[in-house]
């Protein structure tokens, strides 16, 4: 099965995201700050990661700049998402600069996610 790591700080939102991907066939895991992202990266070696820009403690662009400074994180795809930074400095930012594969404006439809997923590591486990 699919590993996803979502990093997500609000936890109405971590739960929604964790239950829609598991229902959608992937093995999700939640961490809900920076430093906890970053240990459960290494402990799950996720297929992909979802991760909240505005998090406790370190946020989801320093998380992502650790990540991809690794050899497993640098193949990894990174989905980020942001209430905050919602314009085209950001995307491009975390495209060019976090080697983001997608960036997720909130609120976006769970769809969009879901589409973004399968786009970068195909469908979950029916």
């Amino acid at each position: 099965m699919k590993k996803i790591l979502v990093v997500e700080d609000d936890a109405v939102s971590a739960r929604m995201l964790r239950d829609y991907l598991d229902a959608h066939g992937y093995a999700t895991t939640v961490a809900t700050t920076g430093p906890e992202g970053w240990n459960r990266f290494e402990e799950t070696h996720p297929d992909l990661m979802v991760v909240d820009v505005a998090l406790p403690m370190k946020n989801g662009f320093e998380l992502c700049f650790d990540v991809k400074r690794t050899e497993h994180g640098r193949a990894m795809p990174l989905v980020l998402m942001s209430a905050v930074y919602r314009d085209d400095h950001a995307d491009k930012y975390a495209r060019e600069d976090l080697h983001a594969q997608a960036w997720l404006s909130k609120p976006f439809e769970l769809r969009a996610l879901l589409e973004e997923v399968e786009r970068l590591i195909g469908a979950g486990e029916a």
